[in-house]
């Protein structure tokens, strides 16, 4: 759907050829790996650990937000000193941009990424991932693991209203209610909210799904990019009312005594943010070592002292109240294969009238 997607797929065909002429290609990163994950427990983790220790270092390029890479990675340092972590904070187009050129120039910089469905899908399609396992992934639910997948955080989508603007009585309980005229010019919508919109052709049908969109477009909606900025928008007062927010923020602002509160819509969903391992990782076994750790109950213990939602059993969760009811996970294999359409539906109904 994305123009970056687009040339990205183009940078790759240009590739091809000198790929070709250089013969052969190296063992991957996942082929590697995978045949050290064959050994009992105790061996495979003795493995990883000698051959990372040769290694000597890992790259992990992030979407987590810059002050909280740091911090995350702290306690895998500690863990491993004998492993330098590089981190580089990168998301969303960029992300799959860069890490194309990358591999165009043959240039394996990177070993292990996180990153959107949407960006998940598109680095997948351009063969920059390849699949790999971890003992970690038996404490994850079905629908949050896959062969190159894992889930590091999950986003609940959220209605988000000002409180000083608007009472809780009267905060829509539907995404109906957001139809009647008292709504029109109160709303928020994020310019890129493709997943909301696969997400109500799921749940209504896409012809009822489309008639709606073009119903909510004209309630003289403020289209803004970007779920924080939109809720701080919303805490200053702006409008009061965002469609789909994120609900970990809206929960974080909403702590520290800012006026704002929550409501959650049927149908409920959240986004997946994906863990990934580089197809031609030049650090294969620290890769390994970092992957596991990360889907751990410490460290995923540590995503949730952002205030992010976590899908592995057992880890308490900061904000409980986001999983009270299980959301529908907009995965990579749900989102990536009707990315395209989507899009243009809702480029269409809300960016071209």
């Amino acid at each position: 759907m994305k123009l970056y997607l687009q040339f990205a797929f183009g940078l790759a065909l240009a590739f091809l050829p000198g790929m070709a002429a250089a013969g052969a290609a190296p063992e991957t990163a996942g082929s590697v790996l995978a045949k050290v994950n064959k050994l009992p427990a105790e061996q495979r983790q003795k493995t990883l650990v000698e051959k990372a220790k040769a290694e000597g270092e890992v790259a992990f390029y992030s979407s987590l937000q810059a002050q909280q890479i740091e911090p995350f990675v702290q306690d895998f340092r500690k863990k491993y000193p004998f492993i330098k972590v590089n981190t580089y904070r990168v998301s969303g187009n960029k992300q799959v941009l860069k890490i194309q050129a990358e591999l165009n120039a043959g240039r394996n910089l990177f070993d292990v990424t996180n990153g959107s469905a949407e960006q998940a899908f598109a680095m997948r399609q351009i063969g920059a991932l390849d699949p790999y396992d971890s003992p970690q992934r038996a404490f994850y639910p079905g629908e949050n693991k896959e062969g190159h997948f894992s889930s590091l955080y999950i986003i609940p989508l959220v209605l988000g209203y000002n409180t000083n603007l608007l009472k809780a009585a009267d905060a829509p309980k539907s995404y109906e209610a957001l139809l009647e005229p008292k709504c029109k010019g109160q709303l928020f919508l994020d310019n890129e909210a493709y997943e909301w919109l696969a997400v109500m052709e799921k749940h209504l049908g896409r012809e009822k799904a489309l008639a709606y969109m073009k119903n909510i477009a004209k309630q003289d909606l403020r289209l803004t990019r970007g779920r924080t900025a939109q809720t701080q928008l919303i805490v200053a007062g702006e409008r009061p009312i965002g469609i789909v927010l994120s609900g970990h923020t809206v929960l974080d602002l909403r702590a520290s005594g800012a006026p704002i509160n929550l409501a959650t819509l049927d149908p409920y969903f959240a986004q997946a943010n994906k863990l990934m391992l580089a197809r031609h990782a030049p650090h294969p076994h620290a890769a390994q070592l970092f992957i596991d750790w990360a889907l751990s109950a410490e460290a995923q213990s540590i995503i949730t002292s952002f205030g992010r939602v976590v899908a592995r059993k057992g880890v308490k969760q900061r904000f409980p109240e986001l999983m009270e009811k299980d959301p529908f996970l907009v995965d990579v294999d749900f989102l990536g294969p009707i990315l395209d359409r989507v899009g243009k539906e809702f480029t269409q109904i809300f960016l071209k009238n």
